[in-house]
C-alpha cells in the first residue's frame, strides 16, 4: 500500500516541477482569472494548423505548462498573479534552453526566443481575461544539405489580441461549438466584454498619439 502511495506522491511532485496544466476552458469562478492564447505556424508552403508549441507561464507562486495550438484559441483558467512566459522545464525543474516545435508531424528543437524573455510581466487579475497573443513559428525555406531554421515570436499586436477575444465570443453563437466549451464561454461573457473594451481603448489611444517631430 505504501509503494503505490509513494509513486503517486513522486509523480505529483515531478508534475509540479515541470508545471501543472491550466484548466482548458474552465468556467469562470470567484478568485480565478484566465488568459487567451493561440499559435500560428507558417511553412514555405503556407500556413498549417498541424502542429504544437509549448511554453511555461510562471509567477513567483505558480507554474503552468501551456500548449499553443495553431488555428485554435485556448482559454486557460488559472490563479490570479503576475506572470511571465518562460521556457519549459524538465521533470526535475531544470530550465530547458531549447523549445520544442511540432510542424506537420515533425518535431524540432529551437532556441527559446529572446524577444519573449524580454516581454513585460503579464498581470492576470481575478475574474478577468487577458489576451496574451498568438505564438508564431515560421519555418524558413530549407536549402539542400542545410538544417531547418525556425523563427519563433509572439504576435501580441492589438489585432492579434482582438482576434483571440472575438473568436471566443463567436464560440457562444456557433452551433458547432461543443456544449461544455460554449457553457464555459458564457460564464466569461462579462470578462470578455471588458477585455474587448480595454483593447479598443488601447487602440484609440495609439491612434491619437502622434510623436513629436
Amino acid at each position: 500500500m505504501r509503494r503505490p502511495l509513494f509513486l503517486i506522491l513522486s509523480f505529483a511532485l515531478l508534475v509540479g516541477c515541470r508545471g501543472s496544466r491550466p484548466e482548458y476552458y474552465g468556467q469562470s469562478s470567484l478568485g480565478f482569472g484566465a488568459v487567451l492564447i493561440s499559435a500560428r505556424i507558417i511553412t514555405p508552403n503556407g500556413e498549417t494548423n498541424v502542429g504544437l508549441m509549448e511554453m511555461n507561464f510562471e509567477s513567483e507562486n505558480e507554474r503552468y505548462r501551456m500548449k499553443f495550438r495553431p488555428g485554435k484559441t485556448s482559454l486557460m483558467k488559472l490563479e490570479p498573479d503576475v506572470y511571465r512566459l518562460h521556457p519549459t522545464r524538465t521533470p526535475f525543474g531544470r530550465v530547458e534552453a531549447r523549445m520544442r516545435v511540432k510542424i506537420d508531424g515533425r518535431s524540432y528543437r529551437v532556441p527559446f526566443p529572446r524577444s519573449v524573455l524580454r516581454l513585460r510581466p503579464i498581470d492576470v487579475p481575478p475574474t478577468k481575461i487577458v489576451a496574451i497573443g498568438i505564438l508564431e513559428a515560421r519555418l524558413l525555406p530549407i536549402e539542400r544539405g542545410q538544417r531547418p531554421i525556425i523563427k519563433v515570436r509572439l504576435d501580441d499586436s492589438i489585432q492579434a489580441r482582438r482576434e483571440l477575444i472575438e473568436s471566443v465570443i463567436n464560440k457562444q453563437m456557433n452551433p458547432k461549438t461543443p456544449p461544455n466549451i460554449r457553457d464555459s464561454t458564457i460564464t466569461w461573457t462579462r470578462a470578455l466584454e471588458q477585455a474587448l473594451i480595454r483593447l479598443l481603448g488601447e487602440e484609440e489611444r495609439k491612434r491619437r498619439f502622434k510623436p513629436g517631430r
